[in-house]
């Protein structure tokens, strides 16, 4: 019995640990210790219940059945290592309680098989109050070690653990044999194949020498771990020796109990002269007699006294006498002492103040940016008004540079800039100067009797408005457009005077380039009903206040062919507003791409309702082609409609093709594959360049309509007209003439061979209600009016 108890324990001291082995690793090695676990404990388990049994005498031979004997020993172990492995994976108080009463009753399992293995001539009567206590202390007693087991972090709790283990094993054992009754019967069992109690003590000796085995595996997985501790020591040290930031680590007395390479560098402290043990102030010595000690120690020290004596995480910048930047981080230790790391930020102050730099000056010029500009003008304003002085605000935009970038390309044209921006500082005599991106430049500039009039600044810069600029071998003509606005007169507050200032420069730039222009209230005026005229616009998107006008288009012999749609705004305060007036604002705001959209989906709409299948011209401005989607919008609105492609004609002008002639090309060549016509608008006016009709397959020329109007008073509008006719009939082009008015006109253009006309004389815009009759049925309309 003794011997029983003592394997049991050495085995259950070796499965606890083992378990514990399992809970520090992870992957393949955490399954491995488990299985490892498992076994171990179930194979004691079995050793232990047979090596008692050998103590048992009941007064005859004992055999026992060798297949019930391994199978018991399967099932310790299996419900061993399932315990294990939910004490180990579900975790917590739980999970240690659950698994320990699965290895509580894999205990229960093994000791009922193992007597089930018995081959006796007599017959066991169970006790059940002794049977169901047995079951009850193995499962009570395996889940506390199983808690136990899982904070063994100490040795006496690893020993505890194992004992709970051992008294699980070893009262099942005695309460249940405690529960056996024998009833002996006369007949002789045939135990002639089954194992002897010497034979099974074989096997016994055999599993207990497993059991030593197992500890011995144990025994050199202690020494590899160890070895192992020795290894992440060494790591541990390279880890800290190769660390960029200085560290240095004090126990709760202040004395130093580990540095690093770093921290000895950064400071110039010789190796040999720091030694564990040594007291900050005898490190702050050693740092001082380097020459490294901080510019403001008595700061630094009392900044590190405080944060001990609170146990609170600070940080510290101070600066060395050699310039350089160094950061301390200080935290608390859990054994009451402080670890501080130190880090080399030089480079990082460096950068940071670049970058400042870099947020408020501009890399290419060096000068303030437009976050200085705002900032030093609100500073500027708020003097003037304090003392009722004046500034004046400039504007400046170097004239056509996108052309300068164009034709010398961007490295001279960022030389332009730098050179220019000298040029215009040295022009201002000291007052602020900005570059507020790309080529426009700003300046806030004092005025007053003892420095300068408004008069004074502008001279001084008419200097900088026309220069010839010699970038490398390049010689480049660049002129300047200046506005200025004046405090206090052109604005009570900053946005209105840099709005003026806008205003100014712009009414230059668009009526006399190269010049000077001071700001004047009628600026203002036209400004502010061109936003109001902006925002009616808007609302008339809103609220659909255009409509639809249609002006026939017919052929020489009055057979009208189709209609040109224009649109006709009815605003509810000024009426009729002339087209002319709103679509270039349209234009200017994007809003254009808005309203033209809605006339293609309108007028697509109404023709698809003719039964006269006649076609239909819808002008589409420059600002849609920037959009790449003109192609998807037609085809979408040819498919919700139901409009004939071959029914719509796009006109454009050759505005699309000057700014980018490629991209424009390959856009019509999309909407012709649509199978939409495109005709060439105005023709004859602008550059009108033949390349235009070499490029692109136009299926009509439009002539614009002043030629036409001067047809009869000038012969060159006649012989102009006759060329571009000629040159149409020669490319195979159809041509229209539009603003047709008289029958002379009407006659010269038929002699010529114009095919088609457009023009009051053919009739007016009018709504489509006006024209009902002829998309409702004939198509004689010319000839029926010339007859009326």
């Amino acid at each position: 019995m003794l011997l029983a108890v003592g394997v049991c324990f050495l085995t259950s001291l070796a499965a606890v640990n083992m378990f514990g082995r399992a809970r520090a690793a992870d992957g393949r090695s955490r399954l491995v210790w488990l299985m490892l676990t498992g076994v171990l404990t179930g194979c004691g388990v079995w050793a232990t219940h047979f090596i008692a049994m050998l103590a048992y005498l009941p007064g005859f031979d004992i055999r026992y059945d060798l297949l019930i004997t391994a199978c018991s020993l399967v099932a310790a172990t299996v419900m061993t290592t399932a315990g294990f492995a939910i004490a180990l994976f579900k975790g917590g108080r739980q999970g240690g309680l659950t698994g320990g009463a699965m290895v509580g009753a894999g205990i229960a399992c093994m000791h009922y098989m193992g007597m089930a293995s018995l081959r006796i001539p007599a017959v066991i009567v169970w006790i059940p109050d002794l049977v169901i206590a047995s079951i009850l202390l193995s499962i009570l007693l395996g889940a506390a070690a199983m808690v136990m087991a899982q904070h063994s972090y100490s040795p006496m709790r690893l020993l505890l653990a194992a004992m709970l283990l051992t008294l699980a094993v070893s009262l099942h054992h005695l309460t249940g044999m405690g529960a056996v009754d024998l009833l002996r019967q006369a007949n002789v069992v045939d135990d002639k194949d089954l194992p002897s109690p010497v034979a099974l003590s074989a096997v016994i000796a055999a599993f207990t020498a497993a059991v030593v085995l197992a500890g011995l595996i144990g025994a050199m997985s202690d020494r590899q771990t160890k070895r192992g501790i020795g290894l992440r020591g060494m790591q541990l040290d390279a880890a800290l020796n190769s660390m960029a930031q200085g560290l240095c680590m004090y126990d709760v007395e202040g004395r130093v109990e580990l540095w690093n390479d770093s921290y000895l560098r950064m400071y110039r402290i010789a190796p040999a002269r720091m030694f564990v043990g040594a007291t900050f102030e005898q490190v702050l010595a050693l740092r001082k007699a380097a020459g490294t000690a901080f510019v403001e120690p008595d700061l630094y020290e009392a900044m590190l006294r405080e944060a001990v004596a609170n146990r609170k995480p600070a940080t510290y910048t101070a600066e060395l006498p050699d310039g350089r930047i160094i950061n301390v981080q200080f935290r608390p230790t859990n054994n009451g002492g402080w670890l501080a790391t130190h880090g080399d930020i030089t480079e990082q102050k460096l950068r940071d103040a670049r970058i400042v730099h870099l947020a408020r000056y501009d890399a290419m010029t060096d000068l303030p940016n437009r976050f200085a500009f705002n900032e030093h003008l609100t500073r500027i304003f708020e003097q003037a008004a304090a003392g009722q002085g004046s500034f004046a605000v400039v504007r400046a935009d170097i004239d056509s540079f996108k052309e300068i970038n164009d034709v010398y390309g961007q490295v001279v044209g960022d030389a332009v800039l730098t050179e220019l921006a000298k040029r215009i500082k040295v022009a201002c005599h000291g007052a602020f100067l900005a570059r507020q991106g790309g080529d426009e430049f700003s300046i806030v500039s004092l005025l007053g009797p003892e420095l300068q009039t408004a008069e004074d600044l502008s001279v001084r810069l008419s200097a900088v408005l026309d220069n010839v600029l010699q970038i490398g071998r390049e010689m480049v003509q660049v002129r300047c457009t200046i506005g200025i606005s004046v405090y206090p007169q052109d604005g009570a507050d900053v946005e209105t005077l840099v709005s003026h200032a806008d205003l100014a420069l712009h009414r230059a730039k668009a009526e006399d380039r190269g010049t000077i222009r001071f700001f004047e209230a009628a600026m203002d005026r036209q400004i502010r009903e061109k936003r109001l005229m902006q925002r009616d616009l808007v609302v008339a998107i809103e609220n659909k206040q255009f409509e639809l006008y249609y002006q026939p288009q017919s052929t020489a012999n009055g057979v009208v062919v189709g209609f040109e749609v224009l649109i006709r705004w009815h605003h509810p305060l000024h009426g009729m507003v002339s087209p002319g007036v709103f679509i270039p604002l349209a234009e200017e705001t994007g809003l254009i791409s808005t309203i033209d959209e809605w006339v293609l989906r309108a007028a697509c709409r109404e023709a698809v309702s003719w039964p006269n299948q006649l076609a239909i011209a819808i002008n589409l401005s420059p600002v849609d082609f920037q959009r790449s989607d003109v192609p998807a919008l037609l085809a979408a609105v040819l498919s919700e409609t139901g409009l004939s492609p071959a029914r719509l004609e796009i006109e454009i002008t050759e505005g699309i093709l000057i700014d980018d002639f490629a991209r424009a090309i390959a856009i019509l060549r999309q909407i012709k594959a649509l199978g939409v016509r495109v005709a060439m608008d105005d023709f004859g006016t602008g550059y009108s360049s033949l390349s235009y009709l070499q490029s692109f397959p136009f299926d009509k020329i439009k002539i614009d309509q002043t030629f036409i109007a001067s047809l009869e008073d000038n012969p060159q509008s006649a012989a102009i007209i006759h060329a571009i006719l000629g040159l149409g009939h020669s490319l195979g082009l159809p041509m229209i003439a539009e603003g047709v008015e008289t029958e002379a006109q009407l006659a010269f253009l038929t002699a010529e061979g114009c095919a088609e006309v457009q023009g009051y004389l053919i009739g007016r815009p009018q709504p489509i209600a006006h024209y009902r009759s002829l998309v409702s049925g004939g198509r004689e309309y010319f000839e029926v009016k010339r007859a009326g």
